[in-house]
């Protein structure tokens, strides 16, 4: 016999294994070289250069972000991960309900296995267009990589392609608050121990049982079954 005399019922979902250890370090040194090349790039940009070296600096973060860009991508390949990641001809159907959900003009999210649409469209423009174009225009601005020079030549020369370097990095910075917003809309406390430890926990459920029934598990069982439950064996009041 199970007696339940708060009302409510709680169920604890099991924990699942998000996040891989190459996903989680990357994403790591990911954000602090994004974050090193926001500051050295600000100071290149107004020229206010109160870093030592900070033109050196900056390709260092550049290199860095590149580095930690390619192991991920490697990874993701390896392991099939990526496949789930990117955005697909069947995902369109999706964008909408997403999008009322983030905008408060619906209540219930729409249930997803791994990523929803609208992150999988976020991520496929970064990892395909975004963050190749920024890494591609970044190294064409370097006089001594000959290399990326039809790129220059290709964006109008090194003034226009500065300014096309800059216009995608704004784009990165505006994708990184919006991937935020999506994370904190969806529980941040959750989610940030998720890419740190790896491990996701589902909010835990309540389901709501009569106050002071007395259930047998022979009763709930047929309550789950919808046959009736009789009163004279499997329940009583409580006073």
């Amino acid at each position: 016999m199970r007696r339940y005399t708060n009302g409510m019922r709680r169920h604890r979902p099991v924990p699942a294994y998000r996040h891989s250890l190459v996903t989680r370090v990357t994403h790591a040194i990911f954000f602090v070289a994004f974050m090193g090349l926001v500051i050295s790039g600000s100071q290149i940009y107004f020229h206010q250069h109160w870093l030592p070296r900070v033109n050196s600096l900056h390709q260092y973060f550049g290199l860095t972000m590149i580095a930690s860009g390619l192991i991920y991508l490697a990874g993701g390949v390896l392991s099939g991960s990526l496949s789930k990641l990117l955005f697909g001809p069947r995902d369109a159907a999706g964008l909408v309900p997403m999008i009322a959900y983030y905008t408060r003009l619906r209540k219930i999210a729409p249930v997803y296995a791994d990523y929803n649409p609208l992150q999988k469209l976020a991520y496929t423009i970064v990892l395909l267009t975004m963050g190749p174009l920024m890494a591609a225009t970044g190294m064409a601005m370097w006089p001594h990589l000959p290399l990326f020079r039809p790129v220059t030549q290709f964006f109008g020369g090194r003034k226009d392609v500065a300014l096309w370097h800059l216009g995608f990095g704004l784009e990165l910075a505006l994708f990184f608050v919006g991937h935020m917003v999506m994370v904190a809309t969806t529980g941040l406390r959750n989610n940030l121990r998720a890419i740190i430890t790896g491990w996701h926990h589902p909010p835990t459920l309540s389901a709501a049982v009569p106050c002071g029934v007395i259930l047998s598990s022979a009763s709930s069982m047929r309550v789950s079954k919808g046959e009736p439950r009789p009163s004279e064996r499997s329940e009583s009041r409580v006073a």
